[in-house]
């Protein structure tokens, strides 16, 4: 009850002070103070209760209609009692809308449209009804109405940003380690932000008469720029400048000027919050894109690690197998020798010897295909010096040149065996193909992990970069990792017989891999 008490005097503190802080500033905007109740503090009453759970409304209300009899005792050619029978019929409106007011922003938005119609609706009602009585003029029902939508426009979502930020968020205990962490202001924000509202005043106050009616096109850059840098939310923001500014350049001007201010605040309003929503939605579309793309290439990075794994303990039980097996066969064929001195078995068994020796030969490069026990062995480098003595690359005239750096700790076994893969298969391209002389290997890691494979080889041409499944098979395995793989290939057709500088041929394989 102590608490309820507190927070109650608290709000209606507040509630009060903001309430006839917002009349005089309608007041001083629209020259009527029935008009200026309907203005800004219907507004905030409004966007307040939305906000607010439904036992501390009668505080709230109470506290306008004590307001609204406040101003009729010293104005006193104020309608009160219509405006105060509008204000009383919106509580069971409010209260049935607050029912749905959860879930999705767009839900929210939606039931704040609704309240800003139905309490201008309201308001019109009221005005048509009793405004005879209550000396209303019947022809302000039009104002009436756009002031209602107007104010319910800058406000209620206003007071919804305010609610969010406020309790929709997780608040951090002031500890000791909170306090010595270094408060980070965004200055280039702040004064981008403050250049726009003071250019927004200047050219309000400073247009020439000529030129007035195109200062409101120039509020749309604050509302893009916010929208752009911050949601809707940052569009209401700049929505919130450029009314600050439209009513601060305001001097003595007429109704119909003050239409065209109304409609223009509204106009901005709806424009803002609906650009900021499409931008937002896209700014969240684009975050779930990024989440699914990294979680992906984390689950392709764990595919690629089992295969792996798979790949090795299958290595290592054929050749476990194989080559106890083949061991037994040749000692088989060894004692069948000494046993048998015929020809013919002399001759059966050195072929059975010879056709396990193939079968070892086979299934070792097999097993080094499928797994290099050098790679897990003696590191990346050397595998790749072991590939060079297997595809004997000396032998063929082609000279490899390899630059590695230390770098080999920093690299996980996903990547170490990704770019062993990989220069296995351009070597091997190489030495098919390229009829090159000269290959020359370099691995780099700064940001990212960076191989490149340079020959000068007479290349290919670019349709046909990934036709084949070699380079097509790296191109995927990169991607599925996040990185990027380019090929550049100055295509020299020998046919031709046409000599060209080293320079000019060639290719250059360039792999990006975001370091794991």
């Amino acid at each position: 009850m102590r608490h309820y008490f507190l927070t109650s005097l608290g709000g209606c503190s507040f509630f009060i002070c903001s309430w006839f802080c917002l009349w005089v500033i309608a007041f001083y905007f629209v020259g009527d103070p029935a008009l200026a109740i309907l203005f800004f503090p219907f507004a905030l009453r409004l966007g307040i209760t939305l906000h607010t759970a439904s036992r501390y409304w009668i505080i709230i209300y109470a506290a306008e209609w004590g307001l609204i009899l406040l101003l009729s005792k010293v104005l006193n050619d104020l309608p009160w009692w219509p405006i105060l029978m509008a204000s009383g019929l919106s509580w069971p409106l409010l209260w049935y809308g607050r029912r749905y007011y959860y879930g999705e922003q767009w839900r929210q938005l939606l039931v704040m449209a609704v309240a800003i119609l139905s309490t201008a609706s309201i308001n019109i009602a009221m005005v048509i009804g009793f405004g005879s009585i209550a000396k209303i003029p019947v022809s302000s029902v039009g104002m009436i109405f756009l002031i209602s939508i107007t104010g319910g426009l800058m406000l209620v979502p206003t007071c919804y940003l305010l609610w969010s930020f406020l309790f929709n968020r997780s608040w951090i205990p002031l500890t000791v380690a909170l306090i010595s962490r270094p408060l980070e202001l965004r200055h280039r924000d702040l004064c981008l932000y403050a250049l726009l509202f003071v250019a927004n005043i200047l050219l309000q106050i400073n247009l020439p008469d000529e030129l007035s009616r195109f200062a409101p096109f120039c509020l749309a850059i604050p509302i893009i720029v916010f929208a752009f840098r911050h949601g809707w939310q940052g569009a209401l923001l700049g929505t919130l400048l450029n009314s600050v500014a439209l009513i601060a350049a305001r001097s003595g001007v007429s109704k119909m000027e003050i239409t065209d201010l109304l409609l223009s605040l509204s106009a901005q309003s709806l424009t803002g919050i609906l650009l900021g929503l499409g931008i937002q939605r896209q700014r969240d579309l684009n975050h779930k894109l990024s989440a699914e793309l990294g979680r992906n290439q984390v689950l392709s990075r764990q595919l690629i690690k089992t295969e792996e794994s798979v790949r090795r303990d299958v290595a290592r039980e054929l050749h476990d197998e194989i080559g106890q097996n083949i061991t037994a066969i040749r000692m088989q064929a060894s004692i069948l020798k000494r046993v048998e001195i015929t020809p013919v078995t002399q001759q059966c068994a050195s072929t059975i010897e010879q056709l396990s020796l193939n079968v070892y030969d086979t299934a070792k490069g097999l097993l080094s295909r499928l797994r290099p026990k050098t790679l897990d062995d003696l590191g990346l480098a050397k595998a790749v010096e072991q590939v060079v003595c297997d595809l004997k690359l000396e032998d063929k005239g082609i000279e490899v040149a390899m630059a590695w750096g230390h770098y080999q700790q920093l690299l996980c076994d996903t990547t170490s065996v990704t770019l062993y893969r990989i220069c296995q298969e351009a070597l091997n391209n190489i030495a098919k193909y390229s009829h090159a002389t000269e290959v020359i290997i370099e691995l780099e890691i700064d940001q990212k992990i960076r191989l490149q494979i340079e020959d000068n080889g007479i290349g290919f041409k670019a349709e046909d970069a990934f036709k084949g499944f070699g380079l097509r098979g790296i191109r995927e395995r990169v991607e599925v990792l996040g990185g990027q793989c380019s090929i550049v290939s100055n295509y020299h057709d020998e046919s031709q017989k046409i000599s060209l500088p080293k320079k000019d041929t060639g290719t250059t394989l360039v792999i990006l891999l975001p370091i794991a």
